[in-house]
């Protein structure tokens, strides 16, 4: 199918479905919006997709960035038409049926929203698409959860752009959270409730706010970032949390 992207109606027309969707979950995916000319139009270049399975986001994000490769990032990174365009195309992906059923989750989810800044990070495609281009090549942190939720470690690094505009922020980030063992982010760095030493949801952030007051963190190095963050961090550093 050539990719198009949604107007405004097609937008509404999304919406309408995903409210249906959640009263009726066994409803049957509504191909023909995909392709009406009154809700959708061609976008700047003709690209194909094909329907096509996603495990982890890494999966997801590594067929985006072919297929949107001959876009301008600028107009992939705020397109609403299309990011909602895809997420329809994708629905078996990012909401799939679990006992028959689906479990819809907020229209942010799925309905792009570029100009929102605490939601455009949480469309479950996008995501995928923009952490890699922003993390890489330090990015695995951000891979390993299916395409079809938001794991707390993107939720909680996405949300801050005061952290993501640093540029060795993802190198530290890696290095100080990532477990080798466990192929994956350690344990308990995001504890809602508890807060730990070094971690990531509570300390991370106060730590960074404090040390911007006095140093240039733009011109850091990822070893000199994780340096400056302290022992506390440090003690975690390529360390294997148990669970």
């Amino acid at each position: 199918m050539i990719v198009r992207e949604f107007n405004a109606s097609g937008i509404a027309n999304c919406k309408s479905f995903l409210a249906e969707c959640r009263i009726h979950p066994q409803m049957p995916f509504p191909w023909d919006l995909l392709e009406d000319d009154s809700l959708t139009k061609r976008i700047s270049a003709e690209l194909t997709v094909e329907p096509t399975h996603f495990g982890p986001r890494r999966e997801a994000a590594d067929y985006l960035t072919t297929l949107l490769a001959p876009l301008p990032e600028d107009e992939i990174a705020q397109n609403a038409g299309l990011w909602t365009w895809l997420s329809l195309f994708f629905f078996n992906e990012v909401c799939p049926y679990r006992a028959g059923q689906r479990t819809v989750r907020n229209d942010y989810s799925y309905v792009f929203e570029p100009k929102h800044s605490r939601h455009f990070y949480r469309h479950l495609l996008f995501i995928a698409w923009y952490a890699a281009r922003l993390a890489k090549p330090h990015d695995r942190l951000f891979m390993t959860a299916p395409v079809s939720s938001l794991d707390q470690v993107t939720d909680r690094v996405m949300s801050r752009l005061f952290l993501t505009r640093i540029p060795c922020i993802f190198e530290a980030l890696d290095r100080l959270y990532w477990d080798e063992g466990r192929g994956k982010a350690r344990a308990g760095i995001v504890d809602q409730k508890v807060v730990k030493p070094g971690d990531l949801r509570h300390r991370l952030p106060i730590r960074v706010r404090q040390l911007e007051r006095t140093y240039d963190l733009f011109s850091l190095t990822g070893d000199q970032l994780v340096e400056l963050l302290g022992v506390e961090f440090q003690q975690g550093d390529n360390a294997s949390a148990k669970v």
